[in-house]
């Protein structure tokens, strides 16, 4: 089963989500998802989630957080209803295939941003 998601409806509802908008507000990141061995690229501007695609390998070399993980994680993570250390990116890499890199420490601070996205497309998903 190969994973899908709608950008488009990712987008809209990041930045309809009052939960997401108080947790990005003054995040200026670039985020690479690799789901497998194919990468997207997140854009967030001023707390907008501004943009969401795949991308190709020269996209994929500017970012500053990574979070990879190979594909059957990424399913289990974006389940409706996630089996136990795959409800939280940070259980998940301790427990599970996920990795976190780039900027880290700058990352944390919107740590609960990311989550809320994890959080709405499992929404989407049901």
């Amino acid at each position: 089963m190969s994973l899908t998601l709608d950008y488009r409806w990712i987008i809209d509802s990041a930045n309809e989500d009052g939960e997401f908008k108080i947790a990005a507000r003054f995040w200026d990141t670039i985020v690479r998802l690799d789901v497998g061995e194919q990468s997207h690229i997140m854009r967030v501007r001023d707390g907008r989630l501004v943009s969401l695609c795949k991308c190709n390998s020269v996209e994929a070399a500017n970012y500053d957080i990574r979070i990879s993980a190979p594909e059957s994680d990424w399913e289990e993570l974006l389940r409706p209803v996630p089996r136990p250390f795959y409800q939280d990116l940070m259980a998940a890499s301790w427990r599970h295939g996920f990795r976190v890199e780039g900027h880290v420490i700058e990352f944390y601070p919107y740590y609960r941003a990311i989550n809320r996205l994890f959080e709405l497309i499992r929404e989407q998903r049901r």
